[in-house]
């Protein structure tokens, strides 16, 4: 029987909210509110006759349209070509001022003009190499006709199945992305463009050890690491070669700087800190994001597990780091300069084919991507570890 006599869940329901129940009722809400079952697990049948069948007054498709986080990546793609080639330049050294050294104690000394042979240097870096995937699902054109009493009522049922498709798809994308950001970090802590800050910290204040856990509830670590952070972002305006795994002379301005801060740091900082002026600054910045994990969810989303990356390229093999695998925890921020990572590649297909023998349609997505990461563009990782 679907309607259910409730007299006594609504009668301790109130004595709860108006205190007259000297401790909490277990309320069994089992007749009131529907957690969903299989129609096979329901008596559908009308409780006079029991010979006809409860109709369904209404049915409601739960999907949604799952958008991904933009993490500026996907912002210049190519469907044609194989590579794309970056052209760096080198800065020249200062050399003396002739114009100065013209008069000498012998008399008037000319230089020659003919004699300057000083080259800018340029450097070339080519990159290529994509990753392809698809998508293939079938569905019924015929066979499910007697489910819905019109066809605008399966078309919503159908449409639920490619909204289902495209968010499948939106996620992929999302989790390529990710990767090709971790592939970042990882080239710049396998660089040594990164920082420990709890190790820093420990090591100034020496009466004031943290571990990792307590660190994010220390609101003098949390000052320190949100100090750190924020000189950073101001250094990185400067020319200089601190902040890129090539050592290349270059600066992020502003409106260039991705700053991308793990919430669950983001969130210690506004609890413990009530640090209105270091988020307004942060939210001010044109490429500010908070990510709620850089590669790995794990069961309860815990420090741990979203803030580790693990990641193995060829690009990261060196003389110390023979396999080109780096795996860290703890990381809490990411600055990098938009040329730092991004997708040079994109390409995505759809096809649809329908089966008149079997009365199905058969539809498929193919994609195309090709990232790349910028050693010479800067990029610097923040993290906390023992």
């Amino acid at each position: 029987m679907l309607v259910n006599q409730i007299k006594n869940l609504v009668n301790d329901a109130v004595k709860d909210a108006i205190g007259k129940n000297v401790t909490i009722t277990d309320l069994d809400t089992t007749d009131l509110v529907s957690m969903g079952k299989l129609i096979s697990q329901y008596d559908a049948y009308e409780s006079f006759y029991k010979s006809l069948t409860n109709r369904i007054v209404r049915t409601i498709y739960f999907v949604r349209s799952y958008e991904g986080e933009d993490r500026t990546i996907l912002r210049d793609e190519h469907e044609y070509g194989a590579f794309v080639q970056k052209v760096y330049y080198v800065m020249p050294e200062a050399v003396d001022n002739t114009a100065y050294e013209v008069v000498t104690q012998s008399g008037v000394q000319q230089h020659s003009p003919y004699d300057v042979n000083t080259m800018i240097e340029v450097k070339s870096l080519i990159y290529g190499g994509q990753g392809t995937w698809a998508l293939e699902i079938i569905r019924p054109e015929d066979q499910i006709k007697s489910a819905f009493l019109s066809e605008s009522d399966m078309m919503s049922f159908i449409d639920g199945i490619y909204l289902t498709v495209e968010n499948a798809f939106k996620l992929e994308e999302e989790r390529l992305v990710a990767t090709a950001v971790n592939t970042s970090m990882a080239a710049s802590i396998n660089a040594g463009k990164a920082r420990n800050l709890l190790s820093e910290y420990n090591a100034i204040y020496t009466d004031d050890v943290l571990t990792v856990t307590t660190a994010l509830e220390s609101p003098n670590f949390l000052r320190y690491a949100c100090k750190e952070i924020m000189n950073t972002i101001d250094n990185m305006k400067d020319m200089s070669v601190l902040f890129n795994a090539q050592g290349h002379e270059t600066f992020t301005r502003k409106e260039d700087l991705v700053v991308e801060m793990l919430s669950k740091f983001v969130n210690a900082v506004d609890v413990n800190l009530k640090a209105d002026t270091f988020h307004k600054e942060l939210i001010e910045l044109p490429n500010y994001k908070k990510i709620n994990k850089w590669q790995f969810t794990g069961n309860n989303y815990a420090f741990a597990d979203i803030s580790k990356i693990s990641i193995t390229n060829e690009g990261l093999v060196t003389e110390d780091n023979v396999d080109g695998s780096v795996e860290q925890g703890g990381i809490i921020c990411f600055l990098h300069d938009i040329e730092n990572v991004a997708a040079f590649f994109g390409y995505r297909k759809t096809w649809e084919l329908y089966n008149p023998k079997d009365e199905i349609m058969i539809h498929g997505e193919k994609a195309r991507k090709g990232f790349a990461v910028d050693n010479f563009a800067n990029a610097f990782v923040f993290y906390i570890a023992q």
